[in-house]
């Protein structure tokens, strides 16, 4: 027989009360919790599949490019820079555009990092200074700039000291560096 005094009615009462502190509520809380990390990982689930099918694509698009224009873009961003090949193409560069060319010097311990655009380093991307002097008109002068814009790789202008000269003439100092993607010059031995 079940007793129904007032005082087992109240027992049975605080008992569920008890039961259902101490466990439905926790597994109640286990539950949201798992669920909430249930959804966390579909979200990111989904991010990774949309990383993954970019990733395709871009893969697709690498098969497309074409062998010239991989050859173009091993041309303009070298592995390593060629001191000799560097200067003879100012020299080149300095007789169509007309100017005397004086010479040309390499700095082989120029070498330098450049930033990426976040402000981190990028350590594979090395650059190179050559010094060149020149002597010509200010048109000469001004079209060896633009045939150096022209080139087939970067010849970046970071320094240039012009003095004048008898007759129209013009002696030009200039700081040239270009670079390379993956290692330094190879005829810096």
């Amino acid at each position: 027989m079940i007793p129904n005094g007032l005082f087992t009615q109240i027992a049975m009462v605080i008992l569920a009360f008890a039961i259902i502190a101490t466990y439905i509520q926790p597994t109640f809380q286990n539950i949201g919790e798992t669920q909430d990390d249930i959804a966390v990982y579909k979200e990111q689930r989904e991010k990774v599949s949309e990383v993954t099918a970019q990733l395709g694509r871009l893969q697709d698009q690498i098969g497309t490019v074409s062998l010239a224009d991989q050859a173009k873009l091993l041309k303009y961003m070298p592995e390593e820079i060629d001191t000799i090949s560097v200067i003879r193409d100012m020299l080149l560069i300095s007789n169509e555009a007309g100017v005397v060319f004086l010479d040309a010097t390499s700095n082989p311990d120029s070498g330098q990092d450049r930033s990426t655009n976040n402000g981190q380093t990028d350590d594979q991307l090395t650059s190179q200074k050559f010094e060149l002097r020149v002597e010509g008109t200010y048109s000469q002068i001004k079209n060896l700039f633009a045939l150096m814009d022209a080139n087939d790789y970067p010849l970046e202008v970071h320094g240039l000291s012009m003095t004048e000269l008898e007759g129209g003439f013009l002696a030009a100092n200039v700081t040239v560096v270009t670079y390379a993607f993956g290692g330094a010059d190879k005829n810096s031995n």
